[in-house]
């Protein structure tokens, strides 16, 4: 059986692709902030901001908009207000950054299924809010909305996806259902709207399936349910799951296994020293990452065509990357994350000779999408690290709830398998490391906005940021694939990780 997948896996990974549609606000940024060039009159076609602050209105014209834009429409197109197109993306990396903090506490303590239906109400009415605002203070209070539902998304609703399926599932979620069918998606939205209004409407409607599957079919984390020490309804939880599998429910006795608190791993000099590192890696790509992404809408070429390029790319190389990772025992968490910086810096070098030059042909592009790729990798390899460097917490179980899956198929009892998960010191550790990637998001709308002034601002701190973090990565950056991530312990003396197969 493929990767072991039955019929509430397959579930579970269209809930989160569905769910994607919260996160892909990121991507209509791209849109929101497109500005296309204009002309006066029978005047030359240009982007000179001299030409449109004089030109009067009955003989000014974009020439040619593929999608009308927020920018477009609220005027922050030259002048002292072509700050807000930073600003609008820079409100919801802000609530990004809140929400990170918010939802976690608030689902570590109610619960994944209510705060993650909470999230995805905040989506909907967050971005119907940003169709239907005619003011930018209501517009930025629904992006900060927006900002708080994403964060949701990534915070709850991934640890919650993450804690209902199999361990060895997690890559292909990151394979097969990913970052890249959602901007293709999202992408189409906008190409068949061609409006940001209309756009955002479509956007809210897309996410209505996602709560529907997040209220009747996945039920709360078993895990979570386990943790606060709620067994009867851990059981029913898993009969549920069971259920919707087609598979018969096997229970198998929880072991509890105490382990350090975050505070604890802190303190450990051990952990510290690679938590120290694995922060700056997560700031410096989440920096690197939003600004390419927001500076991509100023390619040349189609706009719509360029953001499917970039999405088509990202899926086909989530899938090679799956392969490579699965079938080359030699293929490193150090070699992902090196060759990723590497690739990334030579790629965006080049990007800043071509615009030195002032090249912005087919070859651009290219070179553009392979620095795009090598960035994704980078985030991979951050996140693959996180988890595989800290320790397990507290309270951690081994244990069986179903039957060996089958795939829309009768159910066969036959033996036990086994699910491991993490929750305190090691989800809290890796979500200190998403509040570092948040931190450095808020930084990447100035690099856009300074791109305004000096066009190579962002290929030049790409370079800079990348070379950096290859560093940091050469000298510091501990090898952990293949641990065993019940087994990974570190003390204060002495940085132990098994290199165990999982």
């Amino acid at each position: 059986m493929f990767y072991d997948i039955n019929r509430f896996h397959l579930c579970a990974f269209i809930t989160w692709q569905l769910v994607n549609f919260a996160v892909g606000q990121y991507i209509f940024n791209i849109f929101s902030i497109h500005v296309p060039k204009w002309k006066c009159g029978d005047g030359p076609v240009t982007n000179n901001c001299t030409i449109y602050q004089n030109c009067p209105k009955n003989d000014f014209s974009f020439v040619d908009p593929v999608f009308i834009s927020v920018a477009m429409d609220f005027d922050w197109v030259c002048g002292s207000s072509i700050y807000y197109q930073s600003f609008f993306s820079l409100i919801q990396y802000l609530g990004v950054l809140v929400g990170t903090v918010l939802f976690g506490t608030l689902s570590d303590r109610f619960g994944r299924k209510p705060i993650g239906i909470l999230v995805i109400l905040i989506a909907i009415f967050s971005i119907l809010g940003t169709g239907f605002a005619r003011s930018r203070h209501v517009l930025f209070t629904a992006r900060f909305f927006s900002g708080l539902s994403i964060a949701g998304v990534l915070v709850v609703i991934c640890a919650w996806i993450m804690e209902s399926i199999l361990s060895h599932q997690r890559m292909v979620i990151r394979g097969f259902f990913n970052w890249g069918w959602t901007r293709v998606f999202i992408t189409a939205v906008c190409f068949l709207t061609r409006e940001w209004r209309s756009a955002s409407y479509v956007c809210a409607a897309c996410l209505l399936p996602a709560l529907l599957m997040i209220v009747f079919i996945i039920p709360e984390s078993a895990i979570w349910l386990h943790s606060k020490g709620r067994t009867t309804e851990m059981i029913e939880s898993e009969i549920f799951m069971a259920r919707i599998a087609g598979v018969i429910y096997e229970p198998k006795e929880h072991k509890i296994i105490q382990s350090k608190t975050f505070m604890e791993t802190i303190k450990t000099k051990g952990l510290f020293r690679k938590l120290s590192v694995l922060w700056i890696m997560w700031f410096f790509v989440a920096i690197c990452g939003f600004a390419n992404d927001l500076n991509s809408n100023t390619l040349a070429g189609n706009l719509y065509l360029n953001q499917v390029l970039f999405g088509i790319l990202l899926v086909f190389s989530k899938i090679l990357l799956l392969f490579v990772d699965s079938k080359y025992e030699n293929f490193k968490r150090r070699t992902l994350h090196q060759g990723s910086q590497a690739g990334m810096i030579l790629c965006f070098a080049i990007l800043a000779a071509f615009l030195y030059n002032d090249y912005h042909g087919v070859g651009f592009l290219i070179v553009y999408l392979l620095g795009t790729m090598f960035i994704e990798y980078t985030w991979d390899a951050v996140y693959l690290c996180a988890i595989e460097s800290m320790e397990i917490a507290s309270p951690a179980c081994r244990r069986a709830p179903l039957a060996p899956p089958t795939f829309f198929g009768p159910a066969i009892p036959t033996t036990h398998w086994e699910r491991r998960w993490w929750t305190s010191s090691r989800a809290s550790a890796t979500g200190s490391c998403s509040l570092m990637a948040r931190i450095g998001s808020l930084l990447a709308p100035f690099l856009t906005y300074a791109n305004t002034w000096w066009p190579p601002a962002v290929y030049i701190t790409v370079i800079v940021l990348g070379t950096i973090n290859l560093s940091i990565s050469y000298f510091f950056l501990q090898e952990t694939k293949n641990v065993n991530l019940d087994e990974v312990h570190v003390d204060d003396d002495e940085e132990k990780v098994p290199m165990m197969t999982r």
